[in-house]
């Protein structure tokens, strides 16, 4: 009689499970994917982190060119607030407007500089937007 049930509980579970996941299957498959998801953001997001301060640097090298040859054309830097907008009046910069950094603020333009004494000083305040710290990409630090 013991034998009888047995069997007809194997036959049962394995009729049930043909039909399809138990919630439990479900739930485990979601949270393994949920977790191989996150540590494929967290890479991601560390490549998008790079990629923006490669770019600020790239910009920064670009605007340095074009104040250079500004200074080439004209005998001198150009001064004030307005300083980098000079390139796009004078159509050094082919752009039509000074582009920003990859974090949506304005590049620094300072002249004469303070820590390039002989020319200019040009720099993102970086990632949390705040002078100061270890995250602001300059032109006079490599």
């Amino acid at each position: 009689m013991f034998r009888e049930f047995l069997r007809a509980l194997l036959k049962t579970s394995s009729r049930e499970s043909s039909k399809g996941f138990s919630l439990l299957e479900i739930m485990v498959t979601i949270t393994i994917m949920t977790m191989i998801m996150g540590a494929v953001g967290v890479g991601v997001m560390g490549y998008l982190d790079k990629s923006k301060i490669k770019q600020a640097k790239i910009d920064i090298g670009t605007i340095s060119n074009a104040l250079d040859l500004y200074k080439t054309e004209f005998g001198k830097y150009p001064e004030g607030d307005d300083g980098l907008s000079r390139l796009v009046e004078e159509k050094i910069l082919k752009e039509k407007k000074v582009p920003q950094d990859p974090w949506g603020n304005e590049y620094v333009y300072v002249y004469p500089g303070t820590e390039n004494e002989d020319s200019f000083d040009l720099y993102s305040f970086g990632p949390d937007g705040k002078e100061g710290g270890n995250d602001d990409i300059t032109n006079w630090e490599e």
